[in-house]
């Protein structure tokens, strides 16, 4: 006789934190058990104690949630402090840029790339607001509650750029070629460089992209 049970199941990935993602991804191959116990926050035994005909369903359900399509949000709250996005890409710092990228592509270090793209909002007034000057990634660690839509909206914003970075590269190539010709210099050797950094944080987030899809698909 099965005892009855209270599971907080989760409807979104809002519902599911980056942490509890990062310990998922810590499981070599992953099973169903795994999937239950890290995602609906409960023991093994707890698991253990859900009629078989639900536990499958409970898969098939949490393994669903990854297929929602995320989108990027500006804002969201993290212990009921506002947070933001970077406001404005174009002035990102040096120490901003090399930190993200450094972080993103491993997700057990994820919440540091997080702490480094969304701050504490200061100011908010009209739509526009500012965030907390960057001072590295102490705290970060908070991060790790943070809900995976905001992560996963995130990621993909971050790819969507990269393609469009690749795709200006060409043009951009061209016109300082042709600038260098005229100065008599060589220039195409930084934009090689560009290039290639480009290409690397694409192949970065497109091997996250795939990792995600592979486990949850054999999970």
């Amino acid at each position: 006789m099965f005892m009855k049970l209270e599971l907080n199941i989760p409807e979104s990935l809002q519902d599911i934190t980056l942490g509890q993602y990062q310990k998922f991804q810590l499981i070599e191959e992953p099973t169903n058990e795994d999937l239950l116990t890290i995602f609906l926050n409960v023991n093994i035994n707890v698991v253990r104690q859900i009629k078989s005909s639900e536990f499958d369903r409970l898969a098939l359900h949490i393994n669903s949630l990854f297929k929602q399509e995320q989108k990027h949000r500006l804002k969201f709250k993290l212990k009921g402090v506002s947070m933001g996005f970077i406001p404005n890409l174009d002035e990102i710092s040096y120490g901003e840029n090399k930190d993200v990228t450094t972080y993103i592509s491993d997700w057990q270090t994820m919440n540091k790339a997080m702490s480094v793209l969304y701050r504490p909002i200061e100011l908010s007034r009209r739509g526009k607001y500012t965030i907390k000057e960057y001072e590295g990634t102490r705290g970060s660690e908070a991060y790790r509650d943070m809900p995976l839509s905001i992560v996963m909206g995130a990621m993909v914003f971050f790819y969507n750029l990269t393609n469009e970075l690749l795709k200006a590269i060409p043009n951009y190539l061209a016109k300082e070629s042709t600038k260098a010709q005229m100065k008599g210099r060589i220039s195409v050797e930084n934009g090689e460089a560009i290039k290639k950094s480009t290409h690397l944080l694409k192949e970065m987030l497109e091997d996250l992209m795939t990792l995600q899809d592979y486990r949850y698909t054999n999970a």
